[in-house]
């Protein structure tokens, strides 16, 4: 997956306009299946919970498949890309430990997924207004970025790719 720039502002209102609704047609489906379901097969002493519940979760996974096949739309290609950025992050994350014992020893795949999640750790921290440990990732790369003079290397962290994760 390759950073890209993009509008923060626009990344904000789309994603709070597809938040809120996401959110009401979850409830509005959810209710009405539920509400459909107990008029015809609900008990008359009121116990349906577990059919609300059958209701509630289907209405769950109509807005969860609604929201899959939205994904590749236009409108929400900033939102998309910021979950993309996470998910692939978070596998950055799970072998972060390796990773850096492998950049320590000098290894150029290890140090070109580290610029990688520095990069993209940075814009989407930014992104979503989450400036806490800004300093401290910032200093993080300004190290990587040395090491990576001191190796004599110019890298990109779009010279990441996924591939480069299984090697540890």
């Amino acid at each position: 997956m390759q950073l890209k720039e993009i509008n923060k502002d626009t990344y904000r209102s789309h994603l709070n306009v597809i938040i809120v609704l996401a959110i009401a047609f979850f409830a509005a489906v959810g209710v009405g299946i539920s509400s459909l379901l107990v008029f015809y097969f609900g008990n008359i002493s009121g116990d349906n919970f577990f059919l609300n519940l059958l209701g509630v979760s289907i209405g769950g996974g109509i807005a969860a498949w609604c929201l899959h096949r939205l994904k590749s739309s236009a409108y929400f290609y900033e939102v998309a890309y910021v979950w993309d950025l996470k998910q692939e992050l978070n596998l950055i994350n799970r072998r972060l430990t390796q990773l850096q014992r492998a950049a320590n020893d000098g290894n150029i795949d290890a140090i070109i997924v580290l610029l990688y999640n520095f990069h993209g750790s940075r814009q989407l921290w930014q992104l979503d207004d989450n400036v806490l440990n800004l300093q401290e990732l910032e200093l993080e790369l300004i190290q990587l970025e040395d090491k990576i003079r001191q190796l004599g290397l110019k890298l990109d962290p779009n010279a990441y790719h996924r591939s480069l994760l299984s090697k540890f």
